[in-house]
């Protein structure tokens, strides 16, 4: 039951679901019309101003400064979290990873391998699929691993933890991986920043020690704000709220659950 309403119940946080309501009350109760349409136009500033949603990742997101141990340990280990990392639902042809949103997550691991700063690449993440939801991270990872090969890291350096549908059971099934194989609490963890908290919290409840190495920042320098980032809502913007709002929403729950 948890699972489905963390999966769920967050859609009316999000930018489109709170909108939704409001235009949809405004609808339903007439002698509220006129603030309920106002509370609409306000949230849709709000939602999209690029100066606020700046700030708050800033607030959230860890910080982009993260200091590594020095390169070339063995049995070092990076868990990258699947999630928006490829477009797997689209059928292609010539067949290819199809890169998404997320996708830094792929290049930051990429990047900790090649500067050998890991020598194993532990992917968690399997099937999030519900009744409405479609199917397709379950083979997110199975290109994420098919995008690695072809950068260059070889199949025998590449592991694959299928079960896990959401952040808790990341953390779980992963050290269920790191012991039993690498006879290791330690990893070095990879997600994106907006998402970390929440995965370093986890995989720290699970008895794991993660060294966090965040990817796809949300937040962007002060010095490039401009009049229309105070002023002028943004479509990309709402995207972001989407990110923290379902982000904060998601840490809420999993406090309450003891997750975290």
């Amino acid at each position: 039951m948890f699972y489905f309403l963390s999966k769920t119940a967050g859609y009316f946080l999000t930018p489109a679901g709170l909108l939704l309501a409001a235009l949809v009350s405004a609808l339903a109760f007439k002698w509220y019309r006129r603030r309920l349409i106002l509370s609409a136009l306000c949230l849709y500033w709000l939602l999209g101003n690029s100066f606020l949603v700046d700030e708050l990742a800033r607030a959230w997101e860890i910080s982009p400064t993260t200091a590594l141990p020095p390169p070339n340990a063995t049995n070092r280990v990076a868990v990258v979290l699947t999630g928006g990392m490829v477009n797997a639902s689209l059928p292609v042809s010539p067949a290819r990873p199809m890169l998404a949103g997320q996708a830094d997550r792929l290049g930051q691991v990429l990047y900790l391998y090649k500067t050998r700063q890991v020598s194993k690449i532990l992917i968690s993440g399997g099937s999030t699929s519900l009744f409405f939801l479609g199917s397709e991270t379950m083979h997110e990872g199975q290109q994420a691993m098919a995008f690695l090969h072809l950068a260059g890291v070889p199949v025998a350096d590449l592991l694959w933890e299928t079960r896990s549908r959401n952040t808790r059971e990341n953390a779980l099934f992963s050290a269920m991986v790191l012991r039993n194989r690498f006879h290791t609490d330690n990893c070095i963890l990879v997600t994106s920043a907006f998402h970390m908290r929440r995965a370093e919290a986890c995989f720290r409840k699970a008895g794991l020690h993660p060294l966090p190495f965040p990817a796809a920042f949300i937040q962007q320098p002060r010095s490039s704000a401009g009049f229309s980032d105070l002023f002028v809502p943004h479509e990309q913007t709402l995207a972001e709220s989407l990110l923290l709002i379902r982000e904060l929403f998601g840490y809420l729950a999993y406090t309450v659950a003891g997750y975290v």
